[in-house]
């Protein structure tokens, strides 16, 4: 039997919005689609709350290719809580840029901030 594969709906996007039944996958430099219900991101089984560094951590020096931990300030957890569970899934780790040219450099229009830091 053929594959058959739905059209993507939307043309000529470099992204689609999370709501959408598509998700965007990288691999050697070169993006695919793949759909929800072939295994792709489904938004619908997962929050995002702030977590402590101590499980952030752990977490990304037991999944990270660079073994690492940066200097973060904030850290979020993405959680799966398909099932009535809630395993943590995933980490972003924030903190200070090392200069002021991890920011302008990409975002030449960006000036810093007036207000004092909280």
């Amino acid at each position: 039997m053929p594959l058959v594969q739905d059209h993507l709906p939307f043309e000529d996007l470099p992204e689609v919005p999370t709501a959408s039944l598509w998700c965007q996958r990288w691999n050697a430099g070169q993006h695919s689609w793949q759909h929800v219900r072939d295994g792709g991101f489904d938004a619908r089984r997962y929050r995002v709350d702030v977590i402590p560094t101590a499980p952030a951590k752990a977490f990304v020096l037991a999944h990270h290719y660079s073994r690492s931990y940066p200097a973060a300030t904030v850290q979020f957890g993405l959680f799966d809580v398909a099932g009535g569970q809630c395993r943590l899934s995933g980490v972003a780790a924030f903190g200070v840029p090392v200069s002021r040219t991890v920011l302008t450099k990409p975002l030449p229009e960006l000036r810093p901030s007036a207000h004092p830091s909280h």
